[in-house]
């Protein structure tokens, strides 16, 4: 690497890492992130998972009651991680608290900022295999955090975000054991990084299914998959703990449709994901509004329109660098479209367009490497332009990722209509 790149890769990481915290949002927005920092309070401040004695459980109506006891309905792993941050925060007096509350955005920032920038960190390393100069490197590593939804989610307290960078982080770190044809480590670190995604964000378990198909397949990499399999188990082991120190059971509590019909519940079975399997024209209108609609992920992520082409033709050709890891992420790619696509109802609530397909942003987009390869005129203007509008698109949703839609139905004009009383809620 030249003194020139070396200063280009430092200079964009630097960035990053500052835009990524000024994004940081100082307070709960809506009810998932209230649901979060509730389960969060409850475990440090009150020493109890319940979060009836919390200042975020009547903001919230994403929890469960079970037992005569409220409780955050999400996966815990992310709560967990957050109270392993704010412990030592609220030690020194820096308390959660509804409203504008520094304890918040300290929390969000050395959670979920702090993963996003590591897992661009792993993307840039994930790209020195591909033989991509290192300054092309760090620009596709600054593209894919800050032209896309993945710069937005970076702004709240969720989920998303996290199992997004914990499956880029184990797409690294299975590639790099397998372009060195051993690598315990790298399997254990793979192993460790599906393991939270999945005990996060559930549906991403698909991409530990995938990676791990790759690590069989490969002679090498067969007879130590035990490396990989044992720190998955121990990283989804707290969360089943808590799932069943809750409801005893193991069972994730938001698949248990009669914890949500509680009295006063805004919630119906028919609301909640899973209730039914969407067909026919419902299914195509479902659809077509997720991907291309006034929330539409293709839309508002405008450098997939390049990445996905390149996705499946790297997966499909011969030869290729990375080959074996871009069919497992179009393969889990493809099963987690399905899942939300036949079983939810709602578009993603209350959000910035598709929260759910936020994990699959950075494993698409590592695939850009081709085109800035063989860079042109006309192949840096079709990448400048799109990386433009993806940024515009990302800064605005991170002004709320949980865009109030009944203020407009398309969730960017509903940001931009709120535009002077979203910059006025960033200040004390």
């Amino acid at each position: 690497m030249s003194r020139h790149e070396r200063r280009v890769v430092v200079t964009l990481f630097v960035l990053l890492a500052l835009v990524g915290s000024l994004t940081v949002l100082p307070r709960a927005q809506g009810w998932s992130d209230a649901s979060r920092m509730a389960a969060v309070q409850a475990m440090v401040d009150h020493g109890s998972l319940s979060i009836d004695d919390t200042d975020f459980a009547p903001l919230t109506h994403d929890k469960v009651w079970v037992d005569g006891h409220f409780y955050s309905d999400k996966q815990a792993t992310p709560a967990l991680i957050g109270a392993v941050v704010y412990a030592p925060l609220s030690a020194v007096g820096i308390k959660l608290a509804p409203g504008w509350n520094p304890a918040y955005a300290l929390v969000t920032w050395g959670t979920v900022t702090l993963w996003w920038w590591l897992g661009l960190v792993a993307l840039y390393r994930l790209l020195g295999l591909t033989g991509l100069p290192a300054g092309r490197r760090a620009w596709l590593a600054a593209a894919t955090g800050l032209g896309s939804l993945h710069l937005t989610w970076v702004a709240t307290f969720n989920n998303h975000s996290l199992a997004a960078s914990w499956v880029l982080i184990a797409l690294a770190a299975v590639a790099h054991a397998r372009a060195s044809g051993g690598g315990r480590w790298l399997l254990a670190c793979a192993g460790l990084a599906l393991g939270l995604a999945a005990s996060s964000d559930m549906p991403t378990g698909a991409f530990a299914v995938a990676l791990g198909a790759v690590v069989v397949a490969d002679p090498r990499l067969r007879t130590r998959v035990a490396w990989l399999v044992v720190p998955f188990l121990l990283a989804v082991a707290p969360a089943l703990w808590v799932n069943h120190a809750i409801s005893g059971s193991l069972v994730p509590l938001q698949l248990v449709p009669e914890f949500f019909l509680y009295p006063g519940s805004p919630w119906t079975r028919e609301e909640l994901t899973g209730s039914g399997i969407a067909a026919g024209g419902d299914l195509v209108g479902y659809a077509a509004g997720m991907l291309v609609g006034g929330r539409g992920f293709l839309l508002y992520n405008p450098l997939l329109w390049l990445a996905i082409p390149l996705l499946v033709r790297e997966a499909f050709a011969r030869g290729r660098t990375l080959a074996p890891e871009a069919r497992a992420v179009a393969a889990a790619g493809a099963a987690l479209v399905a899942y939300y696509l036949l079983l939810s109802t709602n578009y993603s609530g209350q959000s910035y367009s598709i929260r759910w397909w936020v994990p699959l942003l950075p494993v698409t987009l590592v695939f850009l490497y081709p085109w800035l390869a063989r860079l042109t005129r006309v192949r840096l203007a079709a990448f400048g332009v799109l990386f433009v509008l993806g940024l515009g698109i990302a800064l605005v949703g991170s002004l709320d990722p949980w865009t109030n839609t009944r203020v407009h139905p398309v969730p960017l004009v509903a940001n931009i209509l709120q535009l002077p009383e979203l910059l006025a809620a960033r200040l004390p």
